[in-house]
């Protein structure tokens, strides 16, 4: 069962003065150490953009199971009160962590600073700008959603000295969102950032250089739904005015959030979390194609697809965005002598329930069904022919094993305790010697790496979809070509 790990609803506590954090000056590094430095901490910060959407996702599912459990009973059990005061308490420290990134460079827009080097100036005042731009995307979008629900204010507001929780956490979520000082900073970084960025022209490479840090940095940026805001003359004002906040200390007279209000923060909720799209896959709820894959997919084959409607698509590196394996079918499952391994037997209602995809999502590695997975545009099924039946059984086993894991937000295939989409099949398919590359410090595979393995006919093509079409012909070349489009 999952864990909700929610209230990093407070985790993100604005831009609080906080006596921990501070900037960075010159003088705290060495002239030749500045660059690897920063290098160090920007790799550091991409696995925190990554916990700070998984913990996005996954609010939107508490917020729907506490509102549900306080809608059949008007409480919260104790069990679930337990989880949600153990989320805020953990999760403080990673609020803690993302202030101090938003706070580590703040000094470096003033004029003391304009003999550093150029772009190691603006790469650090971009990193404290996304960070920064994070704590106002995270109470637009997570802290305001929460607060619709007077009893869960209620819930939040109170303190709890068992978990070091104090009282009024939303209040002071709110000055800190509408202080005109904070504001002003966050302002003028942004204005700093578009003066002095257009001046540098990036390619898309995401191999951990220098230069694809300051491409990742900037597309955060670009992406984060406050700085879209803010390049409205008073979006943000208009944010202030639907959302009214009183003396909660007092009497909780918080004014529920105005239809228009709400509207908006659906309006920019999507591209922050990762998972919403501005449009659906063109191969989405195509009844002809979702006949087609049951009738030739097989146990053990690996699907990779694309999804560039989605932000977390333009995070990966090259091509193809997404890996998974197919588990099987109950049929299937049975006639390879599986049903009752070990490994299985726990997730036999969900096979029966058609949720036969084993995927690694930023909730973790789950069973999903065919047709949540075809919200996509790309796709190709991949089939190792040359697989004995017991390496089949071996596969389908090493996948199942992975069921329940957290995500790896560090990308790391290294780790086994926690995995992404690719690490999936990397774990699984255990006969197959993968190609991998150093990313950030750390050893990695794609999906593109995977793709790649047809070219040397480790693995067949099997159907292949591109822009919502059935490709024909040498699919294997089709294939390859996309990893050479990237």
């Amino acid at each position: 069962m999952k864990i909700f790990t929610p209230v990093f609803i407070f985790a993100f506590l604005l831009l609080q003065q906080n006596a921990n954090a501070v900037c960075l000056k010159t003088t705290d590094y060495t002239q030749a150490g500045d660059q690897n430095t920063l290098e160090q901490e920007i790799e550091s910060y991409y696995s925190l953009i990554e916990e700070s959407l998984h913990h996005r996702a996954i609010s939107l599912e508490l917020l729907a199971v506490l509102t549900l459990e306080l809608s059949q009973k008007d409480y919260l059990s104790a069990r679930t009160l337990n989880k949600f005061k153990q989320a805020i308490q953990s999760h403080l420290e990673l609020r803690q962590r993302l202030y101090q990134v938003a706070k580590s460079r703040e000094c470096w827009l003033r004029n003391s600073y304009v003999s550093m080097e150029p772009e190691l100036r603006l790469k650090g005042i971009m990193l404290s700008l996304s960070a920064a731009l994070t704590l106002y995307d995270n109470y637009l979008l997570v802290i305001a959603m929460f607060q619709e629900n007077e009893q869960l204010r209620r819930i939040i507001d109170q303190p709890d000295l068992g978990f070091g929780l104090s009282s009024n956490e939303l209040l002071g979520a709110s000055q800190a969102f509408h202080s005109v000082l904070n504001r002003e900073k966050v302002k003028s970084a942004v204005k700093f950032y578009k003066k002095q960025f257009k001046y540098y022209k990036l390619s898309d490479k995401t191999d951990g250089s220098q230069e694809s840090s300051l491409a990742y940095l900037n597309m955060l940026i670009e992406q984060s739904p406050s700085y879209q805001m803010m390049q409205k003359d008073s979006a943000l004002s208009i944010l202030q005015n639907k959302i009214k906040f009183y003396s909660i200390v007092k009497n909780d007279s918080l004014n529920k959030l105005e239809t228009e209000g709400v509207n908006l923060l659906s309006q920019i909720f999507g591209n922050s979390i990762g998972m919403v799209e501005s449009r659906k896959g063109k191969l989405y709820q195509r009844t002809k194609v979702h006949k087609d894959l049951l009738n030739t997919l097989q146990a053990g084959d690996i699907l990779l697809e694309k999804t560039p409607f989605r932000l977390t698509d333009q995070f990966i590196p090259g091509y193809w965005g997404h890996a998974a394996i197919w588990a099987g079918s109950e049929k299937e499952l049975k006639q390879l002598g599986l049903w009752d391994h070990p490994a299985v037997k726990p997730w036999q209602q969900q096979i029966r329930n058609e949720q036969t995809i084993i995927e690694a999502l930023r909730t973790g590695v789950q069973l999903d069904p065919l047709s949540h997975f075809m919200n996509i545009d790309d796709m190709v099924v991949l089939r190792d022919k040359k697989m004995t039946k017991d390496q089949i059984k071996q596969v389908i086993v090493n996948a199942f094993r992975q069921l329940g894991k957290s995500y790896d937000f560090n990308f790391d295939i290294s780790s086994s305790d926690r995995i992404v989409c690719s690490e999936l099949v990397y774990m699984s398919y255990l006969h197959i010697n993968w190609p991998t590359a150093k990313a950030f410090g750390r050893y990695t595979i794609s999906p593109d790496h995977i793709a790649t393995k047809a070219q040397d006919a480790q693995l067949s093509v099997v159907k292949l979809y591109l822009d919502g079409q059935s490709g024909t012909g040498d699919l294997n070349h089709k294939l390859l070509n996309t990893l050479s489009a990237r």
